[in-house]
């Protein structure tokens, strides 16, 4: 094949590598949701007028997504992944869904993309008309820049099924585009015209929000998914927390003893965090024979710090409690009504049991903001021992 014939492939010159050699690309999924049965609680959380709640207002129908505003003027639902996935430099990103909006001129908007409330991307129904928004948070501030989509003489339906796709450079000064039914629609044309990032934040969650202005409003979905154009599987930078007391242990007496709490907070400086962290390996031991226990939960009354504060790991978007370190007359205590157990393990007199959360790729453990981990012991008798435990991560930076 000639250089000449090539450089064809390429819309640009970088289309080809220093050698000459065409370059390609493959999208990778870094996220996608399907709605056969349920709306899996393990990936999607509702917020009911800012407050997080069980799944209500989205449900399963007939294998669809359907997600209500709420039937009171002004209500508003969200439907979010827990998980946000990180932008890739250098790559595009792709998000892709299947959409119906049922009576589409009803009062009330209607936003799916990739977004929070302060950043993000998406379509936009706004009581029969269509948007295509850009959103970003500057100096506290936060703005849409919206831009019509004029569907005149498209024959779009947006009552029925259509293919909803927003593709964008980034960058953070990239071009934006969107489609539907596989056409351009919308290019939104940034290049060389910001004097600010187009979004200040590029790891968002995949979104669903239905605001009643009048009238009760649905969005219906198939599917969805957020790809990266050329990326892989996201690589996290290390990090572990562990009793860091000179000796490496600590007494406990019985049942269920919090060791380790370690939580991702919802802010960080005043704005949403929006930080994954992937879980790697947990490590326990004791001087007696102990059951190893580690818990989920979103309530972070869960822990009550009593003598001890919360200390921030890193640049803070995570922060932790080790019971009794430093050494203080009250330590953490832990309520398990608030939490679930999800591991359980016994851990053999002075060995180190340690159990992975990666599974050979087959699965992946993510602590997302508003998550809490806590890692808890006891002697299989609940009498007195002395343990210690190491959770190791890795957070999406």
């Amino acid at each position: 094949m000639s250089r000449g014939f090539v450089k064809t492939l390429g819309t640009n010159k970088l289309g080809i590598d220093a050698w000459g050699r065409q370059k390609t690309v493959q999208d990778f999924s870094l996220l996608h949701g399907v709605f056969t049965f349920n709306v899996p609680a393990s990936i999607w959380k509702e917020t009911f007028n800012g407050v997080e709640q069980l799944s209500t207002n989205a449900t399963s129908d007939d294998g669809k997504l359907s997600l209500l505003s709420g039937a009171t003027l002004n209500d508003i639902t969200m439907l979010s992944t827990f998980r946000n996935p990180r932008y890739q430099a250098n790559r595009g990103n792709l998000y892709s869904s299947s959409i119906f909006l049922p009576n589409d001129t009803e009062l009330g908007n209607r936003r799916f993309g990739i977004f929070t409330d302060e950043s993000g991307t998406f379509f936009s129904l706004e009581s029969g008309t269509l948007y295509g928004v850009i959103r970003t948070t500057v100096g506290g501030i936060t703005t849409d820049d919206k831009h019509l989509i004029d569907l005149t003489g498209t024959g779009i339906d947006l009552n029925k099924g259509n293919v909803f796709d927003i593709q964008h450079q980034w960058r953070g000064v990239g071009d934006f585009k969107f489609f539907i039914n596989l056409k351009e629609v919308l290019s939104v044309d940034y290049l060389g015209t910001l004097s600010e990032l187009s979004m200040f934040n590029p790891s968002n969650p995949i979104s669903f929000e239905c605001e009643n202005l009048g009238d009760e409003v649905e969005i219906q979905c198939g599917c969805v998914d957020f790809s990266t154009e050329g990326g892989i599987d996201e690589k996290g930078v290390y990090g572990s927390i562990s009793v860091d007391n000179q000796a490496g242990k600590v007494a406990i007496s019985g049942f269920n003893q919090p060791v380790i709490a370690v939580r991702s907070k919802l802010a960080v400086g005043g704005l949403i965090n929006t930080r994954d962290t992937l879980s790697l390996l947990a490590s326990a031991y004791g001087d007696q024979r102990c059951l190893l226990r580690v818990w989920v939960t979103r309530d972070f009354t869960a822990i009550t710090e009593n003598d001890q504060s919360w200390v921030d790991f890193g640049d803070g978007h995570l922060e932790y409690i080790t019971y009794d370190v430093p050494d203080v007359i009250t330590p953490m205590t832990f309520d398990t009504t608030k939490a679930v157990s999800v591991f359980g393990s016994r851990v053999d007199q002075d060995q180190t049991y340690s159990t992975s959360a990666l599974f050979e790729g087959r699965t992946n453990i993510y602590l997302t903001p508003g998550d809490m981990f806590v890692f808890t012991m006891h002697r299989e008798t609940g009498g007195t021992t002395n343990v210690g435990a190491t959770f190791e991560f890795a957070e999406e930076i």
